[in-house]
């Protein structure tokens, strides 16, 4: 009896304790109370670890209350809204989106004059599942964290696009599966001179020879059929180059010392870029460079003053543009700006060496900023294609308006995740398909 009294009290007073460390660190995450402060920084830094992201990441009572892909926005408009009315726009805008309707990640081809979506791809995650089922380490491998990042529009109306660390994928106009590769393939999705696809990719093996085991991130060239022909390690061609100092040298060494987000391929000649060539952002160095590939040798490479930047793009003249987020990653918050709360455009004249920022104000006024991700377009006009993918905000701006912006509101106080949309102009584009393919 008294043996049972015992157990009952043991019991009863691991029940108290429990419940109390529950409330306690409910109201630590939520009242931002010891210890949320120091249990928020290492959470950021596992996240990063695991998942190839850094970011901000949600509190306690919004990870209860809100679906995994729905965050808090301050935004006022939903869906689209035209703010230069003087401004007439005839591109389309590719979008890959959180749908609280469907529950998952789909993509829209939103037409920007008639403002209205003329398809919707909602492809079976359950399908690209099976198909990935020997993938390690996939951290899209289920319904919540499924994404469908950077999606590219094929001239029979499919697309090809990848999962973050997981599969590249392809499906036909209604969704299906047509193939998948199933490796960790994540960040940008671009088409060379030769219409082969150009995309991110952590290389197998032992990985490369570094002192320290690090991710070995690279690109590779893959057919439209799925097949990949070739692979290139990006901390290989940075050894082979004499760029040792910034594997080893550059702040605390790293698991994720690349963290690669855009293999773009070159598609016009210039005097020091030739088609074929690749341009790198390689994000964790701060670090743009020009590859080329036939030698393995870098033809140029410059450290900032860009900072954790996205989205380089070869433009006229070797000029690149680049989106600088212009954020110092700190673990113990997530990030911050180094000045005034937002990022940067970046034009970099890579003949003459310099550097201009020709949309400064607008970025300023706009408040445009995003911790990770982000997109950028310099388009023929000169206006500049944003996305701020942080805040779930799409923006085409001037140097002194915007055009345009569309944000993917949920609810009256927050917004479902975008990954990655695409500007394409009208005369990038052909719609033949939408009026010859039907699904039943």
């Amino acid at each position: 009896m008294f043996k049972g009294k015992r157990i009952a009290s043991v019991a009863a007073f691991i029940y108290l304790l429990v419940l109390f460390f529950f409330t306690w660190g409910f109201a630590a995450g939520h009242l931002k109370i010891f210890p949320g402060e120091y249990m928020s920084a290492i959470y950021d830094e596992l996240h990063a670890y695991f998942t190839f992201q850094d970011g901000p990441t949600k509190s306690v009572e919004d990870k209860i209350i809100l679906d995994h892909q729905e965050k808090r926005t301050k935004f006022d408009i939903s869906g689209f809204q035209v703010r230069d009315t003087d401004f007439q726009d005839d591109g389309y805008l590719l979008i890959s989106r959180y749908s609280k309707t469907h529950g998952q990640v789909i993509v829209e081809l939103f037409s920007i004059a008639s403002e209205k979506v003329l398809h919707t791809w909602v492809p079976s995650q359950s399908a690209i599942f099976e198909k990935s089922l020997g993938l390690s380490d996939n951290p899209t491998k289920n319904i919540d964290t499924f994404v469908i990042l950077h999606p590219l529009l094929l001239k029979d109306g499919g697309l090809v696009f990848n999962t973050n660390l997981g599969p590249l994928v392809r499906i036909d106009f209604c969704g299906n599966l047509a193939w998948v590769i199933s490796r960790n393939f994540h960040h940008s999705l671009e088409v060379d001179s030769h219409g082969n696809l150009v995309t991110c990719i952590v290389l197998r093996g032992e990985g490369p020879g570094t002192r320290f085991p690090i991710i070995d991130d690279g690109f590779a060239l893959v057919s439209l059929d799925g097949e990949i022909i070739k692979e290139y390690s990006v901390t290989d061609i940075l050894l082979k180059n004499g760029h040792r100092g910034l594997i080893y040298g550059i702040g605390q060494f790293e698991k994720d010392r690349i963290h690669l987000n855009d293999a773009q391929p070159i598609l016009k000649d210039s005097e020091n870029a030739k088609i074929g060539d690749i341009a790198l952002s390689i994000r964790n160095l701060s670090t743009v460079a020009l590859v080329d590939l036939e030698s393995d040798k870098i033809k140029w490479l410059k450290t900032g003053p860009w900072l954790n930047q996205h989205d380089v793009n070869h433009l006229s003249d070797d000029r690149y543009s680049i989106f600088g987020n212009d954020m110092i990653r700190r673990s113990n918050d997530g990030g911050n700006f180094v000045k005034n709360g937002r990022s940067e455009i970046y034009i970099y004249d890579q003949l003459n060496d310099t550097v201009s920022r020709p949309f400064s104000a607008i970025m300023a006024t706009e408040k445009i900023k995003t911790f990770t991700e982000g997109r950028l377009d310099i388009l023929e006009n000169g206006d500049a294609f944003i996305e701020q993918q942080n805040l779930s905000r799409i923006l085409r701006v001037s140097k002194n308006r915007v055009r345009w912006e569309y944000v993917n509101k949920i609810s009256d106080d927050t917004v479902g995740e975008i990954h990655w949309t695409r500007y394409i102009p009208r005369n990038k584009i052909d719609l033949k398909w939408l009026d010859k393919l039907t699904c039943n």
